[in-house]
């Protein structure tokens, strides 16, 4: 199991690698939110990630409500939210925005959050073939949904999009469709973090945050 755990790392920092450092952790003082925003999407959507990428350099906090194919926990509620099911899909409560299209969430969340553009988004087509190459690196992460426990309150989770630990972790907790409230991470924290209000317990690191989700919420 250890050693399948470090090959999953290793074609999760390929992914992170092909991104040329999109992601990092958020600059500054976060965003000030009455509410935090709201994103239904899902791991293994390049455009998806290009959505997260940009959140995770505003260090806005975003609930995320994964939506992984065949799932249907959170999937239905983008139709009846905002008319189809197509992801990623951003609620802003605080505005009364909801947008579909992941360059119209950067673009939103660039002038509303003080985020800043990485110079990759600037390269149009180049952009997003490497976002397809990422997520061809992680070619079968997220797949099908798992079956899970859901909590009664959405887990807190601390990390950055091109952090490979982070990813992994995030990954599954799209594949077992368990909401959390992501704060991206700060420069020099020591992440991944998930903390769990349901039982008041905190976990660090990659592997111990995926065995624990696995032994408590795992019918």
């Amino acid at each position: 199991m250890i050693v399948l755990h470090w090959i999953d790392l290793a074609f999760s920092a390929l992914a992170s690698l092909l991104r040329l450092g999109v992601g990092a952790p958020a600059n500054g003082r976060a965003a000030d939110v009455k509410e935090p925003l709201v994103l239904y999407e899902f791991e293994g959507c390049p455009f998806c990630r290009l959505a997260r990428e940009t959140i995770s350099e505003s260090g806005v906090p975003v609930l995320v409500r994964p939506c992984p194919k065949g799932g249907k926990r959170f999937r239905p509620n983008v139709k009846t939210l905002g008319g189809k099911t197509q992801f990623p899909f951003l609620v802003d409560p605080n505005t009364d925005v909801a947008l579909y299209e992941s360059a119209a969430i950067a673009a939103y969340l660039d002038k509303n959050y003080n985020g800043r553009r990485s110079l990759v988004r600037f390269l149009g087509p180049i952009n997003v073939l490497l976002l397809q190459f990422s997520v061809i690196a992680r070619l079968g992460a997220v797949v099908r949904k798992k079956r899970s426990r859901p909590p009664e309150k959405p887990f807190e989770f601390v990390g950055a999009e091109r952090d490979p630990r982070a990813r992994l972790v995030k990954e599954r907790l799209c594949a077992m469709e368990l909401e959390y409230l992501w704060r991206p991470a700060r420069p020099n924290e020591r992440t991944p973090l998930l903390i769990d209000p349901n039982s008041g317990e905190e976990r660090i690191g990659a592997q111990a945050i995926r065995a624990y989700l696995n032994d408590r919420y795992r019918p």
